[in-house]
């Protein structure tokens, strides 16, 4: 993959999850919002693979490279859904902190529980994206239908996910300002999901 190919392919994975999460908005209070906002969080995943592949070469057409992770675990909701919070949640609750942790001192002194933790999140939220969508028989033969479920959080979750993808554009604006490189414009992603971030976490 080019770098250009690679910028513009970055910019529809975001784009994507913006519209998703718009989607999600809309569709509030839903149940199916929440299976929509986990998808967009795993196109954010995606983006942050090529993101760490090419930020450093974006206009540097004689760099092609590869994005291993793409081909190997593109299909692998759990594993896309780490990344995005692995690189883009900047604070965790860390066993025996009365705050919660910068993620960044946690990979570094504790990198392990903090597999196992965003593991666990990746997990909870792949399970509750598909209960979204599906009617679900469990292990003791009761079942789940997607329109009965109680899903307190949701407001929330949507305005962190919209927060999450501009966030992920202002890091790319400001690095941008860092080395000097010309950047595709993403003001029309920031624009998609204004409204969604102007109503803050709470609704």
């Amino acid at each position: 993959m080019t770098p250009a190919d690679a910028r513009a392919f970055w910019l529809a994975l975001l784009d994507n999850a913006a519209r998703l999460v718009v989607d999600a908005d809309a569709l509030f209070p839903s149940p199916r919002a929440q299976s929509l906002v986990v998808l967009a969080r795993e196109e954010v995943g995606k983006a942050v693979w090529v993101y760490k592949a090419f930020w450093g070469a974006w206009d540097d057409e004689d760099a092609p490279r590869e994005v291993p992770e793409l081909r190997k675990q593109g299909l692998h909701h759990v594993a896309k859904l780490m990344e995005a919070d692995g690189y883009l949640i900047p604070l965790v609750d860390f066993p025996g902190s009365p705050e919660p942790v910068e993620i960044e001192l946690v990979k570094a002194h504790a990198p392990e529980w903090l597999a196992a933790h965003l593991l666990g999140i990746a997990q909870e939220d792949n399970e509750a994206k598909k209960k979204g969508f599906y009617v679900d028989l469990e292990d003791d033969g009761s079942f789940t239908v997607p329109h009965e479920l109680d899903r307190p959080d949701l407001r929330g979750q949507i305005w962190v996910a919209a927060d999450m993808i501009k966030w992920f554009l202002d890091e790319d604006a400001l690095l941008a300002s860092v080395v000097g490189g010309p950047r595709l414009l993403t003001r029309e992603i920031e624009d998609r999901l204004a409204a969604v971030l102007a109503r803050g976490p709470d609704g």
